[in-house]
Protein backbone atom coordinates (compact mmCIF):
# COMPACT_ATOMS: atom_id res chain seq x y z
CA UNK A 1 0.00 0.00 0.00
CA UNK A 2 1.24 3.38 -1.40
CA UNK A 3 0.59 6.22 1.25
CA UNK A 4 0.84 10.28 1.04
CA UNK A 5 0.47 12.04 3.95
CA UNK A 6 0.13 15.51 3.50
CA UNK A 7 1.05 18.15 6.99
CA UNK A 8 3.00 21.05 7.89
CA UNK A 9 5.93 18.68 7.49
CA UNK A 10 8.56 19.89 9.58
CA UNK A 11 6.64 20.57 12.50
CA UNK A 12 7.83 17.64 14.78
CA UNK A 13 7.41 18.82 18.26
CA UNK A 14 4.57 17.56 18.68
CA UNK A 15 4.98 14.07 17.32
CA UNK A 16 3.55 14.28 14.13
CA UNK A 17 6.28 15.34 11.74
CA UNK A 18 8.75 13.27 9.87
CA UNK A 19 11.74 13.82 12.00
CA UNK A 20 12.46 11.01 15.17
CA UNK A 21 10.50 8.37 16.01
CA UNK A 22 7.19 9.94 15.74
CA UNK A 23 3.93 8.51 13.57
CA UNK A 24 4.80 8.36 9.88
CA UNK A 25 8.41 5.78 10.82
CA UNK A 26 5.63 3.71 12.67
CA UNK A 27 2.97 3.63 9.60
CA UNK A 28 5.97 2.65 7.73
CA UNK A 29 6.53 -0.23 9.75
CA UNK A 30 3.12 -1.17 9.38
CA UNK A 31 3.41 -5.03 7.30
CA UNK A 32 0.44 -3.79 5.08
CA UNK A 33 2.26 -0.51 4.01
CA UNK A 34 5.85 -2.37 3.99
CA UNK A 35 8.35 0.52 4.19
CA UNK A 36 9.28 3.75 3.92
CA UNK A 37 9.67 3.77 0.14
CA UNK A 38 5.98 3.29 0.10
CA UNK A 39 5.50 6.50 2.53
CA UNK A 40 5.62 9.59 1.05
CA UNK A 41 5.10 13.37 2.62
CA UNK A 42 3.60 16.42 1.25
CA UNK A 43 4.90 19.78 3.07
CA UNK A 44 2.28 21.94 2.25
CA UNK A 45 4.04 24.40 4.63
CA UNK A 46 7.58 24.51 5.82
CA UNK A 47 9.32 22.60 2.22
CA UNK A 48 9.82 24.44 -1.26
CA UNK A 49 12.05 23.85 -4.18
CA UNK A 50 11.89 20.64 -5.23
CA UNK A 51 11.06 16.93 -4.07
CA UNK A 52 13.91 15.83 -0.90
CA UNK A 53 14.24 12.73 0.83
CA UNK A 54 14.23 13.15 4.63
CA UNK A 55 14.84 9.85 6.66
CA UNK A 56 14.16 7.38 3.88
CA UNK A 57 10.64 9.42 3.18
CA UNK A 58 10.03 11.17 -0.09
CA UNK A 59 9.04 14.63 0.44
CA UNK A 60 7.11 16.70 -1.85
CA UNK A 61 7.04 20.75 -1.99
CA UNK A 62 4.32 23.44 -1.94
CA UNK A 63 3.48 25.33 -4.97
CA UNK A 64 1.11 28.47 -4.78
CA UNK A 65 -1.89 27.84 -2.52
CA UNK A 66 -1.09 27.66 1.11
CA UNK A 67 -2.41 24.91 1.64
CA UNK A 68 -1.84 22.56 -1.31
CA UNK A 69 -4.84 22.96 -3.06
CA UNK A 70 -3.15 23.14 -6.23
CA UNK A 71 -0.73 20.24 -6.21
CA UNK A 72 -2.04 18.24 -3.91
CA UNK A 73 -4.02 15.90 -6.58
CA UNK A 74 -0.76 16.05 -8.78
CA UNK A 75 1.51 14.75 -6.05
CA UNK A 76 -0.69 12.00 -5.19
CA UNK A 77 -0.51 10.53 -8.41
CA UNK A 78 2.99 10.97 -9.47
CA UNK A 79 3.53 8.86 -6.31
CA UNK A 80 0.96 6.51 -7.05
CA UNK A 81 -0.91 7.07 -3.92
CA UNK A 82 -3.45 4.48 -2.60
CA UNK A 83 -4.36 6.18 0.45
CA UNK A 84 -4.18 9.84 1.88
CA UNK A 85 -4.29 11.26 4.99
CA UNK A 86 -4.39 14.79 5.51
CA UNK A 87 -3.63 16.45 8.59
CA UNK A 88 -4.77 20.19 8.31
CA UNK A 89 -8.37 21.75 8.79
CA UNK A 90 -10.76 20.77 6.18
CA UNK A 91 -12.56 24.16 5.66
CA UNK A 92 -9.29 25.76 4.22
CA UNK A 93 -9.43 22.48 1.84
CA UNK A 94 -11.01 22.67 -2.29
CA UNK A 95 -12.92 19.25 -3.75
CA UNK A 96 -10.16 16.90 -2.29
CA UNK A 97 -12.26 13.99 -2.82
CA UNK A 98 -12.29 14.64 -6.66
CA UNK A 99 -8.31 15.85 -6.98
CA UNK A 100 -7.17 12.41 -5.06
CA UNK A 101 -9.36 9.99 -6.53
CA UNK A 102 -8.93 6.92 -7.23
CA UNK A 103 -7.01 7.29 -4.14
CA UNK A 104 -8.82 6.98 -0.92
CA UNK A 105 -8.60 10.26 1.39
CA UNK A 106 -8.88 10.31 5.08
CA UNK A 107 -8.86 13.61 6.20
CA UNK A 108 -7.74 14.12 10.01
CA UNK A 109 -9.26 16.97 11.10
CA UNK A 110 -9.95 18.89 13.94
CA UNK A 111 -13.37 19.99 15.45
CA UNK A 112 -13.20 22.55 17.29
CA UNK A 113 -17.06 24.32 16.67
CA UNK A 114 -20.33 23.75 18.11
CA UNK A 115 -22.10 23.09 15.68
CA UNK A 116 -19.73 21.48 12.69
CA UNK A 117 -19.74 24.50 10.54
CA UNK A 118 -21.48 23.92 7.51
CA UNK A 119 -18.28 24.88 5.73
CA UNK A 120 -16.30 22.18 7.29
CA UNK A 121 -18.79 19.86 6.40
CA UNK A 122 -18.78 20.52 3.20
CA UNK A 123 -15.21 20.55 2.53
CA UNK A 124 -15.56 16.13 3.92
CA UNK A 125 -17.47 15.38 0.66
CA UNK A 126 -16.62 12.72 -0.98
CA UNK A 127 -13.71 11.20 1.88
CA UNK A 128 -13.67 7.57 2.36
CA UNK A 129 -13.51 8.43 6.30
CA UNK A 130 -12.86 11.40 8.61
CA UNK A 131 -10.61 10.81 11.17
CA UNK A 132 -10.58 13.26 14.09
CA UNK A 133 -8.91 13.20 17.10
CA UNK A 134 -11.29 14.40 20.17
CA UNK A 135 -14.08 12.37 21.32
CA UNK A 136 -16.02 15.64 21.62
CA UNK A 137 -15.17 16.22 17.51
CA UNK A 138 -16.35 12.25 16.78
CA UNK A 139 -19.57 13.07 18.28
CA UNK A 140 -20.36 16.52 16.52
CA UNK A 141 -19.89 15.38 13.59
CA UNK A 142 -21.66 11.74 13.68
CA UNK A 143 -24.45 13.76 15.03
CA UNK A 144 -24.36 15.74 12.12
CA UNK A 145 -24.73 12.60 10.17
CA UNK A 146 -21.01 12.27 9.31
CA UNK A 147 -19.62 8.34 10.26
CA UNK A 148 -16.13 8.82 11.35
CA UNK A 149 -13.32 7.46 13.44
CA UNK A 150 -11.74 8.65 16.64
CA UNK A 151 -7.94 8.48 16.53
CA UNK A 152 -5.86 10.70 19.14
CA UNK A 153 -2.49 12.46 18.57
CA UNK A 154 -0.05 11.22 20.59
CA UNK A 155 3.20 11.63 22.59
CA UNK A 156 6.75 10.01 22.85
CA UNK A 157 6.75 8.89 26.43
CA UNK A 158 10.78 8.53 25.85
CA UNK A 159 10.78 12.36 25.34
CA UNK A 160 7.77 13.55 27.27
CA UNK A 161 7.85 12.15 30.81
CA UNK A 162 9.37 13.11 34.41
CA UNK A 163 13.06 13.98 34.90
CA UNK A 164 15.70 13.96 37.25
CA UNK A 165 14.55 16.82 39.68
CA UNK A 166 18.58 17.88 40.28
CA UNK A 167 18.32 18.25 36.32
CA UNK A 168 15.19 20.14 36.63
CA UNK A 169 16.09 22.26 38.95
CA UNK A 170 19.52 22.91 36.96
CA UNK A 171 18.00 24.00 34.19
CA UNK A 172 15.30 26.34 36.01
CA UNK A 173 17.98 28.13 37.57
CA UNK A 174 20.20 28.70 34.83
CA UNK A 175 18.08 28.76 31.78
CA UNK A 176 14.56 30.49 33.97
CA UNK A 177 16.31 32.61 36.90
CA UNK A 178 14.88 30.03 39.14
CA UNK A 179 11.69 31.84 39.81
CA UNK A 180 9.61 30.36 43.05
CA UNK A 181 6.54 29.80 41.55
CA UNK A 182 6.32 29.19 36.85
CA UNK A 183 3.23 28.85 35.44
CA UNK A 184 3.54 27.65 31.39
CA UNK A 185 1.71 28.58 28.47
CA UNK A 186 2.23 26.94 24.58
CA UNK A 187 0.49 28.73 22.16
CA UNK A 188 0.87 30.36 18.87
CA UNK A 189 0.24 33.72 18.79
CA UNK A 190 -1.73 33.55 15.28
CA UNK A 191 -4.67 36.48 14.17
CA UNK A 192 -6.82 38.07 15.34
CA UNK A 193 -9.31 37.32 17.40
CA UNK A 194 -6.60 35.19 18.83
CA UNK A 195 -8.01 31.56 19.45
CA UNK A 196 -5.55 30.85 22.31
CA UNK A 197 -7.00 33.53 24.24
CA UNK A 198 -4.13 35.84 24.94
CA UNK A 199 -5.36 38.58 26.40
CA UNK A 200 -8.20 36.64 28.67
CA UNK A 201 -5.09 34.19 29.84
CA UNK A 202 -2.69 36.85 30.55
CA UNK A 203 -5.40 38.97 32.47
CA UNK A 204 -5.79 35.82 34.95
CA UNK A 205 -2.56 35.35 35.76
CA UNK A 206 -1.43 39.25 36.14
CA UNK A 207 -4.23 39.14 39.08
CA UNK A 208 -3.46 36.13 40.20
CA UNK A 209 0.75 37.38 40.80
CA UNK A 210 -0.26 40.59 42.09
CA UNK A 211 0.35 39.80 45.36
CA UNK A 212 3.25 36.85 44.68
CA UNK A 213 6.15 38.82 43.71
CA UNK A 214 8.61 35.77 42.71
CA UNK A 215 5.67 34.30 40.11
CA UNK A 216 6.77 33.71 36.84
CA UNK A 217 5.33 32.93 33.14
CA UNK A 218 6.90 31.49 30.94
CA UNK A 219 4.94 31.54 27.02
CA UNK A 220 6.37 29.73 24.29
CA UNK A 221 5.56 31.64 21.68
CA UNK A 222 6.39 33.99 19.02
CA UNK A 223 5.60 37.87 20.18
CA UNK A 224 5.58 39.41 16.90
CA UNK A 225 2.27 40.07 14.97
CA UNK A 226 3.70 38.74 11.91
CA UNK A 227 1.57 35.85 11.35
CA UNK A 228 -1.63 38.23 12.59
CA UNK A 229 -1.10 37.82 16.38
CA UNK A 230 -1.60 39.92 18.94
CA UNK A 231 1.29 42.06 20.24
CA UNK A 232 1.91 40.35 23.31
CA UNK A 233 4.82 43.32 24.28
CA UNK A 234 1.85 45.79 24.61
CA UNK A 235 -0.44 43.29 25.71
CA UNK A 236 2.17 42.68 29.22
CA UNK A 237 2.79 46.09 29.57
CA UNK A 238 -0.31 46.89 29.99
CA UNK A 239 -1.53 44.20 32.33
CA UNK A 240 2.14 45.19 34.78
CA UNK A 241 3.71 41.74 33.90
CA UNK A 242 6.55 42.48 31.88
CA UNK A 243 9.28 42.14 34.71
CA UNK A 244 7.68 38.30 35.39
CA UNK A 245 7.35 37.88 31.65
CA UNK A 246 9.85 35.10 30.46
CA UNK A 247 10.05 34.09 26.35
CA UNK A 248 12.22 31.90 24.35
CA UNK A 249 14.74 33.44 22.13
CA UNK A 250 13.22 35.03 19.02
CA UNK A 251 16.26 33.35 16.99
CA UNK A 252 16.00 30.35 18.42
CA UNK A 253 12.40 30.08 18.15
CA UNK A 254 12.39 30.36 14.64
CA UNK A 255 15.01 27.96 14.18
CA UNK A 256 13.04 25.15 16.82
CA UNK A 257 13.62 24.22 19.51
CA UNK A 258 14.56 19.92 20.23
CA UNK A 259 11.31 18.08 21.64
CA UNK A 260 13.88 17.24 24.62
CA UNK A 261 13.94 21.18 25.52
CA UNK A 262 10.29 21.88 25.82
CA UNK A 263 9.86 18.86 27.95
CA UNK A 264 12.36 20.07 30.31
CA UNK A 265 10.33 23.10 30.36
CA UNK A 266 6.88 21.32 31.20
CA UNK A 267 9.12 19.59 34.14
CA UNK A 268 10.16 23.22 35.24
CA UNK A 269 6.49 24.38 34.99
CA UNK A 270 4.41 24.25 38.51
CA UNK A 271 1.31 24.67 36.26
CA UNK A 272 0.28 24.73 32.65
CA UNK A 273 -2.00 27.16 31.70
CA UNK A 274 -3.61 26.57 28.49
CA UNK A 275 -7.80 28.08 28.73
CA UNK A 276 -8.15 29.00 25.45
CA UNK A 277 -11.09 29.34 23.11
CA UNK A 278 -11.12 25.80 21.47
CA UNK A 279 -8.70 22.92 20.54
CA UNK A 280 -9.06 20.42 17.91
CA UNK A 281 -7.13 18.26 20.55
CA UNK A 282 -4.59 19.80 22.48
CA UNK A 283 -1.51 18.41 22.29
CA UNK A 284 0.58 20.63 24.83
CA UNK A 285 -1.97 19.72 27.83
CA UNK A 286 -1.10 16.13 27.37
CA UNK A 287 2.54 16.46 27.20
CA UNK A 288 2.61 19.02 30.41
CA UNK A 289 0.77 15.97 32.56
CA UNK A 290 3.44 13.96 30.21
CA UNK A 291 5.82 15.47 32.24
CA UNK A 292 4.55 15.81 35.81
CA UNK A 293 2.50 19.19 35.50
CA UNK A 294 -0.93 20.02 36.51
CA UNK A 295 -3.21 21.95 33.50
CA UNK A 296 -5.57 24.21 33.61
CA UNK A 297 -8.06 24.62 30.11
CA UNK A 298 -11.17 25.57 29.49
CA UNK A 299 -14.39 23.18 29.56
CA UNK A 300 -15.09 22.93 25.82
CA UNK A 301 -13.83 20.87 22.84
CA UNK A 302 -11.21 18.66 23.03
CA UNK A 303 -10.07 20.31 25.96
CA UNK A 304 -11.68 18.46 29.44
CA UNK A 305 -11.84 14.93 27.99
CA UNK A 306 -7.73 15.60 28.10
CA UNK A 307 -7.88 16.36 31.67
CA UNK A 308 -6.28 13.53 34.36
CA UNK A 309 -4.86 16.20 36.52
CA UNK A 310 -6.04 19.77 36.68
CA UNK A 311 -9.32 21.97 36.13
CA UNK A 312 -11.75 22.68 32.92
CA UNK A 313 -12.94 26.17 33.66
CA UNK A 314 -16.28 26.69 32.71
CA UNK A 315 -17.00 29.40 29.72
CA UNK A 316 -17.80 32.59 30.50
CA UNK A 317 -19.77 33.02 27.24
CA UNK A 318 -19.93 31.87 23.45
CA UNK A 319 -18.54 33.45 20.80
CA UNK A 320 -19.55 33.19 16.80
CA UNK A 321 -16.59 33.03 14.45
CA UNK A 322 -16.37 33.40 10.68
CA UNK A 323 -16.61 30.33 9.80
CA UNK A 324 -20.65 31.32 11.77
CA UNK A 325 -20.31 28.23 14.42
CA UNK A 326 -19.65 28.74 17.90
CA UNK A 327 -16.63 28.62 20.50
CA UNK A 328 -15.89 29.61 24.27
CA UNK A 329 -15.29 32.77 25.51
CA UNK A 330 -13.00 31.64 28.57
CA UNK A 331 -13.86 33.16 31.51
CA UNK A 332 -11.04 35.52 33.44
CA UNK A 333 -12.27 35.16 37.05
CA UNK A 334 -12.48 31.23 37.00
CA UNK A 335 -8.94 30.82 35.26
CA UNK A 336 -7.53 32.76 37.88
CA UNK A 337 -9.70 30.98 40.55
CA UNK A 338 -7.95 27.60 39.02
CA UNK A 339 -4.79 28.93 39.17
CA UNK A 340 -5.07 30.36 43.35
CA UNK A 341 -6.53 26.90 44.12
CA UNK A 342 -3.44 25.07 42.57
CA UNK A 343 -1.17 27.55 43.80
CA UNK A 344 -2.71 26.63 47.48
CA UNK A 345 -2.15 22.85 46.83
CA UNK A 346 0.99 23.15 45.62
CA UNK A 347 2.43 25.73 48.64
CA UNK A 348 0.77 23.17 50.96
CA UNK A 349 2.74 20.47 49.80
CA UNK A 350 5.76 22.57 50.26
CA UNK A 351 6.51 24.14 46.98
CA UNK A 352 6.77 21.13 45.02
CA UNK A 353 4.09 17.80 43.64
CA UNK A 354 3.86 14.88 45.63
CA UNK A 355 6.53 12.76 42.94
CA UNK A 356 4.33 9.86 43.36
CA UNK A 357 1.02 10.81 42.16
CA UNK A 358 3.31 12.70 39.44
CA UNK A 359 4.57 9.09 38.18
CA UNK A 360 1.00 8.07 38.10
CA UNK A 361 -0.21 10.95 36.18
CA UNK A 362 2.61 10.04 33.36
CA UNK A 363 1.97 6.66 33.49
CA UNK A 364 -1.54 7.47 33.16
CA UNK A 365 -0.94 9.88 29.87
CA UNK A 366 1.85 7.43 28.06
CA UNK A 367 -0.80 4.55 28.37
CA UNK A 368 -3.09 6.46 26.48
CA UNK A 369 -1.38 8.56 24.27
CA UNK A 370 1.79 7.03 23.45
CA UNK A 371 2.65 6.74 20.18
CA UNK A 372 3.72 3.15 19.75
CA UNK A 373 0.09 2.18 21.96
CA UNK A 374 -1.72 4.52 19.50
CA UNK A 375 -0.14 2.56 16.50
CA UNK A 376 -1.39 -0.71 17.57
CA UNK A 377 -4.55 -0.14 18.85
CA UNK A 378 -5.88 2.69 15.84
CA UNK A 379 -3.84 2.71 13.45
CA UNK A 380 -3.29 -0.93 12.54
CA UNK A 381 -6.62 -1.86 12.77
CA UNK A 382 -7.21 0.75 10.13
CA UNK A 383 -4.90 0.16 7.66
CA UNK A 384 -5.90 -4.24 7.73
CA UNK A 385 -9.23 -2.57 6.69
CA UNK A 386 -7.93 -0.30 4.02
CA UNK A 387 -5.98 -2.74 2.50
CA UNK A 388 -8.86 -4.87 1.90
CA UNK A 389 -10.27 -1.75 -0.15
CA UNK A 390 -7.53 -0.33 -2.35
Amino acid sequence: MKLLYSSNAFWSASGYGVQGKSLLPRLADLPTVGGRQNVAMFAWYGLQGGIHNVQGFRCYPMANDPYGNDVIGQHAKDFGADVVITLIDAWVLRDHAVKLSPALWLPWLPIDHDPVPDVVLKALDGAHLPLTYSKWGSELLAAAGVANRYIPHGIEPETFKLYDREAVSKFKRERLGNPHHLTMMVAANKGYPDRKAFQVQLRAWAEFAKDKPDARIYVHTNPATATGGIDLGALCNALGITDKLLMPNAYQYSLGFSPEHLAMLYNCADVYLGATMAEGFGIPIIEAQACGTPVIVTDFSAMPELVRWGSAVSPADKFWTPLNSWQAWPDVRGIREALEMHYAEWHDNGGQWDAEWQRQVSAAIHDEFGWDNLVRDCWMPLFDELAQVV
